[in-house]
């Protein structure tokens, strides 16, 4: 059978150059529908459009367009098409993708990713959307696969981690329950059904710093422990950790290199260094490899220490983000629920840039739980933390969260708060603690005075990120410092 799995254009945001990563997800379902001789197609909307932006219901994309994808569908003429959907706000033109495969007639659609694995009874009542896919699918996609070309609806009945419509309209719900134990049986993903040469020459790569354009991520593990309010990863890996051999994932590496003559690569994980001594393994295999790497999807402070540190940096590790979120201990345990003390954050950080390794933070504020006290804690507690990269974001609901649950208990949603417009740089929730107005005042003023003490304290990290932005779009970037600094 024929399938075509489609990376949607992505919304254009205010503060934001014109980016595209290669779409991870898409090239594993590709690669096991594969090794089943079935016809496989990726279309990245996003690389193969990079410049052009459109409107669609009144919000700015960039990507192909409308028409075009939907001449791609034409010509290619799917069995099956799939959407990946990574975040809420693609999820109008992700759903109106599946509109057009229908119209030129395909006969199965399929749709995945964070937001459908929340809401998947919402995007499964959409005549256009035959199945929604729940997490990780790679298992499910094959019994998918299987089941349909033996026109055997029976079989559907089996599948972990789908919702559908029945013959008499009704939505099925399969929860996510077998998530895959040895990932090593995981096939690497399918890039050469990506244009990896564009990717290296728009080098957008996540996080934003990079020692070569010839760079691509990669995933060496699976889920986390951790229950922070606000994160919806568990929704797509679940709660148990799940990894990679340290002998495959250099295996890949490997391939990578003579495939494509990468010289950097960027780790996904949100828990790559959870496991001592795999960590140690393959930075230890790393050494004699000549690449640059570096972990910008926020590391997990509570598993790392001195000697993993030491031997991340020998191995070529240049960058990290770290997770903090908070610099008040209340906020972090009880608000959050993130297994972390301050002290251990110092300690890391103090370590890490000790090792001469690029630090970047991230920090949520905005919690209803929260006070305007320990707002100014967080920016007071991110100036002790010597971070080269700071980057404070409002605390955003996402479907399926804690977070989620309680502003939908105790509705806390502001008027203005729109699902398929989220964004994390105005906030989304209301609070007894404070009015937005009063959030917004205070985090303009206290980011403000953050961002000018670390432009004159540590200029050059600001500099390489500006001068980045501004041979992209100069016009963003004049944007980004009103913004920043100027606006009041």
């Amino acid at each position: 059978m024929k399938y075509l799995f489609i990376n949607p254009p992505n919304r254009k945001l205010r503060n934001e150059v014109n980016k595209a990563v290669v779409p991870l997800g898409l090239a594993y379902i590709s690669a096991v529908l594969l090794k089943q001789s079935h016809e496989v197609k990726i279309l990245d909307t996003v690389i193969e459009g990079i410049d052009n932006e459109f409107e669609h219901n009144n919000y700015k994309y960039y990507g192909l367009s409308l028409n075009k994808i939907r001449k791609e569908i034409d010509n290619f003429k799917p069995d099956v098409l799939g959407v990946s959907c990574l975040f809420t706000s693609v999820s109008d033109i992700a759903v109106e993708i599946c509109k057009i495969a229908k119209e030129c007639g395909t006969k199965y659609t399929i749709i995945g990713g964070p937001t459908p694995s929340a809401l998947p009874e919402h995007f499964a009542a959409n005549k256009a959307i035959d199945f929604v896919f729940l997490g990780e699918s790679e298992n499910s996609i094959l019994e998918f696969s299987i089941s349909i070309n033996d026109n055997n609806t029976d079989g559907l009945k089996t599948i972990d981690g789908i919702v559908y419509k029945d013959s008499d309209n009704n939505i099925v719900h399969q929860p996510k329950q077998r998530f895959i134990t040895n990932l090593d049986d995981i096939a690497f993903p399918a890039r050469h059904l990506l244009p990896m040469e564009k990717y290296f020459k728009i080098s957008s790569p996540q996080g934003g710093i990079y020692k070569s354009t010839r760079s691509t991520p990669i995933m060496t593990s699976r889920g986390c422990t951790a229950k922070c309010a606000f994160c919806s990863s568990t929704k797509i890996w679940g709660n148990k950790y799940r990894y990679r051999s340290a002998a495959n994932v250099i295996a890949e590496l490997e391939h990578l290199k003579k495939e494509y003559k990468i010289e950097e690569f960027q780790v996904q994980d949100d828990n790559f260094t959870f496991n001592k001594q795999r960590t140690l393994d393959i930075c230890d295999k790393l050494k004699g490899m000549n690449l640059h790497w570096s972990m910008p999807n926020g590391i997990a402070l509570w598993s790392l220490d001195e000697e993993r540190i030491k031997a991340m940096s020998e191995s070529g590790c240049h960058y990290v983000i770290a997770a903090i979120e908070s610099g008040n201990q209340r906020v972090i345990t009880k608000v959050i629920g993130k297994p972390v003390k301050l002290e251990k954050i110092l300690e890391i950080c103090r370590l890490i840039s000790q090792y001469k390794i690029t630090l970047a933070g991230f920090f949520i504020i905005g919690f209803p739980d929260e006070t305007l006290e320990d707002v100014k804690d967080t920016f007071r507690f991110a100036l002790k933390c010597n971070l080269q990269i700071a980057g404070f974001n409002y605390a955003t609901p996402l479907p399926g969260t804690r977070l989620w649950k309680q502003a939908e208990d105790k509705n806390l949603f502001i008027r203005e708060f729109d699902l398929t417009n989220i964004t994390y740089d105005r906030p989304s929730l209301k609070s007894r603690n404070w009015t937005v107005s009063e959030l917004q005042s205070l985090v303009l003023s206290l980011s403000r005075n953050y961002y000018l003490k670390t432009f004159l304290k540590r200029p050059t990290v600001i500099l390489f990120r500006m001068l980045d932005a501004f041979k992209r779009n100069p016009a963003v970037l004049c944007r980004i410092i009103y913004y920043r600094i100027m606006r009041k």
